[in-house]
C-alpha cells in the first residue's frame, strides 16, 4: 500500500517538521492529507491554498482528538474521484468535525474536513485557470466561512431577500470599503441553492472577491473583510495577508457578467458536508 502524503502548512509556508514531531506549536496549522486521484499540479493548488489561509490565520487553537487522532489545528482529507463528468456536481467539501462548546473562543471552529472533487472538473479548472481560486475558496469553507456562521450566531435573515453578516470586525471592514463612519451589516448571497445562498458574500455587491458564491476569472482577491470575518468566528488573524481589494462599480459588475442570473446547473455545484460536534472530552 502506497504511503499517504500529508502536507502541513504553518505561517504561510510548509512547516518544518522534525522526525517524530508534530506541527509548529503556537501557530495555526493546516494538514492536507492526500488520499489519491490528484495530479502534482492539483496537489500544488491545495498546498498553495493551505499556505494562503495559514498566512491569514495566526493563532493556535486547542488540539482535539478526532477519530482517534490528535488534530492541531485542522486536518483536511483531499482527493479527486470520478463523480459525474464535467459540470453539474464539482465535488463535496466542508468541515466534518467541529470543536466543542467548551473550547472557549475556538468553540465550533472546524478540526477536520474533506475536499473531494470530480477528476473531470479538476482537469477543466486546470485548463481554464480557475483551479487555485476554487481550491482556496472551498478550503475557506472548510475553515468555517459560510459553514459555521449560523452556529456562531453571526448572520441573520438567512432565507430572506436580504441576509447579512453581523460580525463587528467584518462590519467595520465593509464600512471602510463603503467610506462609512459606522459599521455596516455585510450583504450575504441571496440567490442560488443550498450551499450558495446564505453561505457567501453577495456577488452583486462584492464582484470577484474570493468568497462570493460564484467562480469568476482567475485572480479573485482575499479581502481584509473576509479576514476580519475570521476574527468574528474566533480565529486570531494577520491583516497583512489581505489582498488589495475595492468594491466594484455597477459598470464593472455589468461588464464582468455578475449582474446576470447565474445558473448553478451550468456553473456546477459543490455539495456541503453536515459537520458533527465533537464531545467535550475530545479536547486535549
Amino acid at each position: 500500500m502506497a504511503e499517504v502524503e500529508t502536507y502541513i502548512a504553518s505561517g504561510g509556508r510548509e512547516a518544518a517538521i522534525a522526525a517524530g514531531a508534530g506541527p509548529t506549536p503556537g501557530t495555526y496549522n493546516i494538514a492536507v492529507r492526500f488520499l489519491g486521484g490528484l495530479t502534482d499540479r492539483q496537489k500544488s493548488a491545495f498546498k498553495g491554498a493551505a499556505n494562503r489561509w495559514t498566512r491569514a490565520i495566526s493563532g493556535d487553537l486547542p488540539s482535539v482528538t478526532v477519530d482517534g487522532e490528535v488534530v492541531d489545528d485542522l486536518l483536511i482529507l483531499a482527493q479527486g474521484a470520478p463523480i459525474d463528468g464535467p459540470g453539474r456536481v464539482l465535488g463535496q467539501a466542508g468541515p466534518t468535525h467541529l470543536r466543542p462548546a467548551g473550547a472557549g473562543t475556538a468553540a465550533f471552529l472546524p478540526a477536520k474536513g474533506t475536499m473531494t472533487f470530480d477528476t473531470a472538473d479538476l482537469a477543466q479548472m486546470e485548463a481554464n485557470g480557475t483551479l487555485d481560486d476554487v481550491i482556496t475558496h472551498e478550503m475557506g469553507h472548510v475553515i468555517g466561512i459560510g459553514t459555521i456562521w449560523t452556529r456562531k450566531n453571526v448572520v441573520k435573515g438567512i432565507g430572506t431577500a436580504n441576509p447579512v453578516f453581523l460580525g463587528q470586525n467584518a462590519m467595520r471592514a465593509y464600512a471602510e470599503l463603503r467610506a462609512s463612519p459606522n459599521p455596516l451589516p455585510v450583504p450575504v448571497e441571496n440567490t442560488g441553492g443550498p450551499g450558495t445562498a446564505g453561505g457567501h458574500w453577495r456577488e452583486t455587491v462584492f464582484g470577484t472577491e474570493l468568497m462570493t458564491g460564484f467562480v469568476n476569472q482567475a485572480g479573485n482577491p482575499l479581502s481584509l473583510m473576509t479576514i476580519e470575518s475570521l476574527l468574528d468566528l474566533g480565529y486570531d488573524i494577520d491583516r497583512s495577508a489581505a489582498d488589495h481589494y475595492a468594491l466594484p462599480g455597477h459598470l464593472e459588475l455589468a461588464e464582468a457578467g455578475v449582474l446576470t442570473d447565474h445558473s448553478e446547473e451550468s456553473r456546477g455545484i459543490v455539495i456541503t458536508n453536515i459537520p458533527q460536534l465533537l464531545p467535550e472530552g475530545s479536547l486535549v
